[in-house]
Order: C-alpha cells, then sequence, then structure tokens
C-alpha cells in the first residue's frame, strides 16, 4: 500500500475528511479537508482496513455502504458494546 499525503485537493471537493482511493494500493490523503491530527489518523485507519478488506478479498460481496459500516462498527466498537 502507497499512501500519499497531498496539502492541497485540486480536485474541486469540499467534502471533509475526503481521500482518493486509486486501486492497487495507492491512496490519497488531502490534507485540506482534515481539521485535527486526530482527523488524519482516523483516515489512515480507514483506508487502510479499505486496503486489507480489498487485498485478502474478505468482503468480496459487500458494496461501499456495507464496508464502511462495517469499519465504523469496528473502530468505535465500544460504542456499540453495551456495559
Amino acid at each position: 500500500m502507497d499512501m500519499e499525503f497531498r496539502v492541497n485537493d485540486h480536485r474541486d471537493s469540499k467534502e471533509s475528511g475526503i481521500t482518493h482511493f486509486c486501486g492497487e494500493g495507492r491512496i490519497i490523503i488531502y490534507l485540506q479537508h482534515h481539521e485535527t491530527l486526530t482527523d488524519i489518523y482516523s483516515t489512515i485507519t480507514h483506508e487502510s482496513i479499505h486496503w486489507a478488506l480489498e487485498k485478502y478479498h474478505h468482503a468480496p460481496n459487500m458494496d461501499a455502504y456495507q464496508e464502511h459500516d462495517l469499519i465504523f462498527a469496528t473502530l468505535w466498537a465500544e460504542d456499540y458494546i453495551p456495559n
């Protein structure tokens, strides 16, 4: 996996936390769309999970929304587990 960080997004996008997955393990993270260092770390983790799911064919029948739901639930599992 190659992860590239860019300061500016020249694609005319205003979406918060946006990244661009180029396929074949190339991920571009646009820093201007992140507000804090924690946001950047979360994006790195999020994109790394996407990469692992694709590389190891763990979710061949999932669409993008299902994959995002899985990542969200995994990263914030503490919030889903009752005390």
